[in-house]
C-alpha cells in the first residue's frame, strides 16, 4: 500500500469497530508482539491540555537528549502527524509500509465475531506502539483519545499518569457530569504508578485522590505540589515561575499564549520531577530548553502579527473562555473577526455566547470534514443573531478566511476557532497569505539546492525586512560555492543599512570553510533580524548542524528556496529527496516552501506558475506553507495575484562577471 491506500484501509476497515471494551487493543497488542512494553510511557488524560503537556513532555525529553515517540490526536491536517519520533512525523511512507505489514493481523482481528472490526483509534495506536518499539525509543508520551479506562491506550503501565483538567465532554459515553467523566477518566491510574493531577474543581479532585489512594499511586497536585506564578505575557509567549515539589524555577519561557498554558507547564515540570524523583536522569537545562521550543500548532497559535491572524481549535465552552481571556491579552482595540465552525453534539449556544464576548462580527462555516460531523453553519449564524452579532454564512472553509482576511485588513484580527479540524482546513492556507510577508522567527535560514537562488532571495528578504524597521544582518553561511555570496554585496547591503556578517576577518575571499565567529552576535542580540544565507545542497548545509543547538535555543524558520528548472529539483520527487536530506545533513526542520523557478533573463511567467504549482505540491506532501513565490516585476505584473500564496518581487544583485562587465 501507498501511503493514500493505508489511509483508505484505515477509515475503511475503522468504520466498523463501534464496540467499547479493551479486548480488541489487547489482541492487537499481542499479535505485534507487546510493542508498548519496550519503552517507558507517559500516559495522559484530560478534556482541555492534555496535548499542549503531551507536546511540552516532549519537548523536555528531547532536549535533554532522549529518543522521543509522541502519539496524539487528532491530527491538524495530514494523520501521520499523530505519530512523531525525535519531533518528526512518522514518514507517510513508513506508516504506508507499516499498515501493509499489520493489515493481515487487522483483518484477522476484524473477523473474529467475538472481537469485531478495530476502530480507527485502536488501529492508529497499535501502530504508533509498533513504530515506536521499531524506532528503539527511550520514551513514549501518550495522549488518551476518549476518556480513559476504556480508551485504547489504557492498555499500558506507565512510568507516570497524567490527568489534566477535566469537565464535560462526550457525555454519551463518559456520563453526564463532571464527576462521572472524572471516574472514566482516571481509570489510567495504575497500581503504585504516580499521578500528576492539573487543576480540577474539588469534587472532581477528590474523585481522583480516592482512585489514587485505592491503587496506592503518589499523587503531585496542581495547587499544592506545584504552583505556578506568571510574570511576563505578550503576543510572542509568557514567562513565569514554579515551585514544584520544593524546587523553585525562577523565570521559565512558554511561546505559547493563555494563562492556561502557564498550568499546563507547570503539569509538565511536575511529570519531569517526578520521573526524575523516579531515578531518571534529566539534563538540568532541558526544562528551560524545552520549554522554550515547544511547538503546538492550531492552539492558540498566532499565524500573522499584522493583521493579527490567530487560530485556536477550542472545541468546548471551557477553551472558547480561555480563548476569550488570551484574546482580551493580546489585542489592542482591533475589531475582530471570528471564522466559526463548530462540530456536531457540541454546546453551540453557549460557544457562541462565548465568542461573541470577544468578536465583533461572525463568519459561519464547517470544517470540511469531521469525526462526528459538522453543525451546520446556518444554526450558528441563528445563535449569533440571537447574541445580537453581525453574521453571514460562507459554507467553504478557505472562502471564508479569505473574507475574513478582507474584513481583517491591515489593522483589524481574524480569528479562526470552534474545531480543530476546522483550524487544519485553513491553517497552511492562511500561513501562505495572511500579510504582506510571513511572520517569521527571528532568525531566517534559506537553504535549497546549488543555484536555487538562495542568496538572491536572502539578499532581498532581509531588504524587506529592513524596510519595516527592523536591525537587520545578513549571515554568509555558504562555505561551499566561491561565487553569488552575499558577501560580495556587503558595500551596497551596508548603504542600505544592513550589515554582513561573512568569513573570519581577512578571510573574506579565501574559498575555504570558515565561518566567522561574529555569528554568534545572531544567536545574542535579541534586537537582531538575522538572515542565514546557506551553501547549496546537502554539503552546504552541513555548516548548520554545528550551530544547531543555538537555532533551536533562539528558534528559527529555515526555508527550502525551490528552483525546478534545476536539474536536482526538477519534479516533486527530487525536491523532497533534496529537502529532506538537508533536513538531514543540518539537524534542522525545514519549516516553510519560497518558489523560485526562474531561467535568469530567459524567465518565462509559465516557468514561475510551474515552480508554484511543483512547490504547492510539495507543501502539500510535506505539510509546508508555501511562503512566497519570487519573480521580478515584468512577470508579476503579467501573473497579478495569485490565490493560494504570496507574490515577491526580486531586485537582482547576483548577476554574473561578464554581465557585471558588460
Amino acid at each position: 500500500m501507498n501511503y493514500k491506500e493505508a489511509i483508505i484501509f484505515l477509515r475503511e476497515l475503522g468504520k466498523f469497530g463501534m464496540r467499547t471494551g479493551l479486548g480488541r487493543s489487547l489482541a492487537l497488542s499481542h499479535e505485534t508482539g507487546k510493542p508498548e512494553r519496550k519503552f517507558p510511557i507517559i500516559h495522559i488524560a484530560g478534556t482541555n491540555g492534555k496535548g499542549s503537556v503531551a507536546a511540552m513532555i516532549e519537548s523536555i525529553l528531547r532536549h535533554s537528549g532522549f529518543h522521543v515517540g509522541l502519539y496524539t490526536s487528532p491530527h491538524l491536517s495530514s494523520y501521520n502527524e499523530r505519530i512523531r519520533v525525535g519531533g518528526r512525523p512518522i514518514p507517510k511512507l513508513a506508516l504506508a509500509n507499516l499498515m501493509t505489514e499489520l493489515k493481515p493481523i487487522f483483518e484477522r482481528i476484524a473477523s473474529d465475531d467475538s472481537l469485531g472490526a478495530p476502530t480507527e483509534f485502536e488501529i492508529g495506536t497499535a501502530l504508533a506502539f509498533s513504530y515506536f518499539a521499531h524506532e528503539k525509543v527511550d520514551f513514549a508520551v501518550v495522549e488518551v483519545g476518549l476518556g480513559g479506562r476504556l480508551d485504547s491506550t489504557n492498555i499500558v503501565t506507565p512510568r507516570v499518569s497524567v490527568i489534566t483538567s477535566i469537565s464535560r465532554e462526550h457525555t454519551s459515553v463518559l456520563g453526564d457530569t463532571p464527576e462521572e467523566i472524572a471516574w472514566e477518566k482516571a481509570g489510567i491510574i495504575k497500581q503504585g504508578v504516580p499521578v500528576v493531577i492539573g487543576p480540577q474543581n474539588p469534587a472532581v479532585l477528590e474523585i481522583i485522590k480516592k482512585i489514587a489512594h485505592e491503587k496506592h499511586s503518589p499523587t503531585v497536585i496542581f495547587g499544592e505540589d506545584i504552583k505556578c506564578y506568571r510574570k511576563y505575557r505578550s503576543i510572542d509567549g509568557q514567562v513565569f515561575a514554579a515551585e514544584v515539589k520544593g524546587q523553585s524555577f525562577d523565570s521559565l519561557r512558554i511561546p505559547l499564549l493563555g494563562a492556561h498554558q502557564v498550568e499546563n507547564a507547570g503539569i509538565a515540570v511536575g511529570v519531569i520531577k517526578t520521573l526524575c524523583d523516579l531515578g531518571i536522569k534529566i539534563k538540568g537545562k532541558a526544562i528551560i530548553s524545552g520549554l522554550k521550543s515547544v511547538s503546538w500548532p492550531g492552539r492558540l497559535e498566532v499565524l500573522q502579527k499584522k493583521p493579527l491572524v490567530l487560530v485556536d481549535g477550542a472545541h468546548n465552552e471551557e477553551g472558547i473562555a480561555r480563548l476569550k481571556e488570551a484574546i482580551r491579552e493580546i489585542k489592542d482595540d482591533q475589531a475582530v473577526t471570528a471564522v466559526v465552525g463548530i462540530s456536531r453534539g457540541k454546546p453551540v449556544g453557549n460557544m457562541i455566547s462565548g465568542i461573541s464576548g470577544f468578536a465583533d462580527n461572525i463568519i459561519a462555516t464547517g470544517a470540511l470534514s469531521s469525526r462526528s460531523g459538522i453543525t451546520d453553519p446556518g444554526v450558528l449564524w441563528d445563535f449569533a443573531k440571537r447574541e445580537g452579532i453581525p453574521a453571514e454564512i460562507i459554507r467553504d472553509p478557505l472562502q471564508a478566511v479569505n473574507k475574513g482576511l478582507e474584513n481583517a485588513g491591515e489593522s483589524g484580527a481574524l480569528v479562526v476557532c470552534g474545531s480543530i479540524y476546522l483550524v487544519g482546513n485553513v491553517r497552511r492556507h492562511l500561513l501562505q497569505t495572511a500579510g504582506v510577508l510571513p511572520m517569521s522567527q527571528r532568525l531566517v535560514i534559506f537553504v535549497g539546492a546549488f543555484g536555487s537562488g538562495k542568496t538572491e532571495v536572502a539578499l532581498n528578504y532581509a531588504k524587506l525586512m529592513r524596510f519595516q524597521s527592523k536591525k537587520v544582518a545578513i549571515i554568509d553561511f555558504d562555505i561551499v560555492n566561491p561565487y553569488f555570496r552575499s558577501r560580495e554585496v556587503a558595500s551596497a547591503m551596508k548603504d542600505l543599512g544592513i550589515s554582513v556578517i561573512s568569513s573570519a576577518p581577512r578571510m573574506e575571499a579565501a574559498d575555504l570553510p570558515s565561518i566567522s565567529p561574529s555569528v554568534f552576535q545572531a544567536f545574542q542580540d535579541f534586537s537582531l533580524q538575522a538572515v542565514f544565507d546557506v551553501g547549496g545542497d546537502p554539503t552546504g548545509a552541513k555548516a548548520l548542524s554545528g550551530f544547531r543547538r543555538q537555532f533551536k535555543e533562539a528558534g528559527y524558520d529555515m526555508y527550502f528556496v525551490l528552483n525546478t528548472n534545476r536539474p536536482f529539483t526538477k519534479d516533486l520527487e527530487d525536491a523532497r529527496i533534496m529537502l529532506e536530506s538537508i533536513e538531514e545533513i543540518s539537524q534542522l526542520s525545514v519549516t516553510g516552501i519560497v518558489s523560485n523557478t526562474h531561467l535568469g533573463k530567459e524567465t518565462t511567467t509559465e516557468d514561475v506558475l510551474k515552480g508554484v504549482r511543483i512547490s504547492e505540491a510539495l507543501g502539500r506532501e510535506l505539510d509546508l506553507p508555501l511562503v512566497f513565490a519570487c519573480a521580478d516585476q515584468d512577470i508579476i505584473e503579467d501573473i497579478g495575484k495569485l490565490p493560494h500564496t504570496r507574490l515577491v518581487g526580486l531586485d537582482l544583485h547576483m548577476r554574473p562577471l561578464w554581465e557585471r562587465i558588460s
